[in-house]
C-alpha cells in the first residue's frame, strides 16, 4: 500500500528557496524584517509545495505569541460588526484574534476554556451581561469589554448613546412629531443606556415618550407594533390625529425591521405613515429594502480602541503573564454616536400641532 505524501514544512520551502528557515517563517508571518521581494518567493513556493500553516501549532507554539480571544454572540446582527472590524483592527496591529461565539449549545464557560488553552494572552468582550454564564471578575487574563459601564475589572470601550440619540430626537421634532413610542429591548445595562439617553433627548425636545417592552429580535418589534396598531395606538401622519403615536423608536434594528414589517401587513406604510427607526447601522438599516434611519455606533473606532487596549495588555508592564486584577489602573474610553437618516424617518412630515384634531 501506498503511504500517504508527507505535508510539505518550512524546511522543504526553505531548502528550495535557500533561505533559512526562521527567514521563511517570518515571511510567512508578513513580518515587516522581510523585504516583499523575498515575501513574494516564499509564498511563491510554499504556495507551489502545497504548504498549508499548522494554526493549531502556531498558537500553542509561545507563551508570548499575540493572541487575543474574542467572545461574542455571532448571531447578534452587532457583535457581528464588530466582530469584522475587530478583525481589521487585530492584522494592522500585528495580533492573532482568536474567535469563539457563545450561544445556548456553547456557554462563555466552554468558550473561554478554548481561548485559554489556545494561550491567548489577552481577551475582547462584547457585551458581557448577554453571554450567559459569564462571570467577569473571574478572568484570569487581562480584559477588554465592549459595552455599557461601569466596570472595575477590565478596561471598557463603550459607545456613548447620548449623542447619536439626541440627534434622534431632534430630527423628530423638527418633522413635525410629538407623540412617539420607545419600543424597549432586554433587561441588561445596554437597553439601560439606550432607554436613558433617549428619554433625556425626548424631554430636551419637548417629545412625549410612550414606553413599551419588546426586545432585540425581528418578532418583538413586530408584536409590539401589532399590539398597537389593533389597539388604535398608531396614526397616519396625514391623518393629523393629536394624542397618537406617529413615531416608533425601536431598541435596535432588528426589532425595528420586526415593526417595519407589522405596518405593512396592516396596511400602513412605514416613512409615510409612520416613522421608524432603529439603533446600531446595520446591514438591516442600510440595505435598500428597509432603508432605515439608525444610529452608527462606530464599531470601526471602538474597534480600533478595544485591539490598542489589548495590545498594551500584551506588553511587558501592561500585563504580561500577571493577573490582570493586580494590573494598577483600568482604563476607560468612550466613542460618539451619530444618526444616519434614511427614509424610514425623513419622508413623513405631520401638519402644524394647530392643525390638528383631538383623538379619541
Amino acid at each position: 500500500m501506498t503511504g500517504r505524501t508527507p505535508r510539505p514544512t518550512l524546511r522543504d520551502i526553505a531548502q528550495a528557496t535557500g533561505l533559512s528557515p526562521s527567514t521563511v517563517s517570518r515571511a510567512l508571518r508578513g513580518s515587516s524584517r522581510i523585504s516583499p521581494a523575498t515575501r513574494q518567493l516564499v509564498t511563491r513556493e510554499a504556495s507551489r509545495l502545497g504548504y498549508q500553516v499548522d494554526l493549531a501549532a502556531s498558537l500553542l507554539r509561545s507563551g508570548r505569541a499575540r493572541n487575543v480571544g474574542l467572545l461574542c454572540r455571532l448571531d447578534q446582527e452587532l457583535h457581528f460588526a464588530y466582530y469584522r472590524c475587530l478583525l481589521g483592527a487585530a492584522e494592522r496591529a500585528g495580533i492573532r484574534l482568536v474567535v469563539e461565539s457563545v450561544s445556548q449549545a456553547r456557554p462563555a464557560s466552554q468558550a473561554l476554556g478554548v481561548l485559554e488553552q489556545l494561550r491567548c494572552r489577552a481577551l475582547v468582550v462584547i457585551d458581557p451581561a448577554g453571554l450567559d454564564g459569564l462571570d467577569v471578575s473571574s478572568l484570569a487574563m487581562p480584559t477588554v469589554i465592549i459595552g455599557q459601564g461601569p466596570c472595575e475589572q477590565a478596561d471598557l470601550v463603550t459607545s456613548d448613546n447620548t449623542t447619536g440619540m439626541a440627534q434622534l430626537a431632534e430630527h423628530l421634532r423638527q418633522a413635525g412629531h410629538r407623540q412617539v413610542a420607545y419600543l424597549d429591548g432586554p433587561s441588561g445595562r445596554s437597553a439601560t443606556a439606550r432607554r436613558h439617553a433617549f428619554l433625556t433627548a425626548a424631554t430636551r425636545s419637548g417629545l412625549e415618550v410612550e414606553l413599551r417592552p419588546a426586545g432585540s429580535c425581528t418578532d418583538d418589534g413586530y408584536t409590539q407594533t401589532r399590539a398597537m396598531m389593533e389597539a388604535g395606538q398608531l396614526t397616519p401622519a396625514d391623518s393629523a390625529v393629536a394624542g397618537r403615536v406617529s413615531a416608533l423608536v425601536c431598541y435596535n434594528d432588528q426589532c425595528a425591521q420586526g415593526a417595519v414589517v407589522a405596518l405593512l401587513r396592516g396596511g400602513l406604510r412605514p416613512g409615510w405613515d409612520v416613522a421608524v427607526s432603529g439603533c446600531d447601522n446595520s446591514r438591516i438599516a442600510s440595505c435598500q429594502a428597509f432603508d432605515l434611519t439608525s444610529i452608527d455606533r462606530r464599531p470601526e473606532q471602538v474597534a480600533a480602541l478595544a485591539v490598542e487596549l489589548a495590545a498594551a495588555r500584551l506588553e511587558p508592564g501592561g500585563g504580561d503573564g500577571v493577573d490582570h486584577r493586580q494590573v494598577p489602573a483600568t482604563v476607560s474610553r468612550k466613542v460618539a454616536t451619530q444618526l444616519v437618516v434614511r427614509g424610514s424617518t425623513s419622508r413623513v412630515r405631520l401638519p402644524p400641532a394647530s392643525q390638528r384634531v383631538l383623538g379619541d
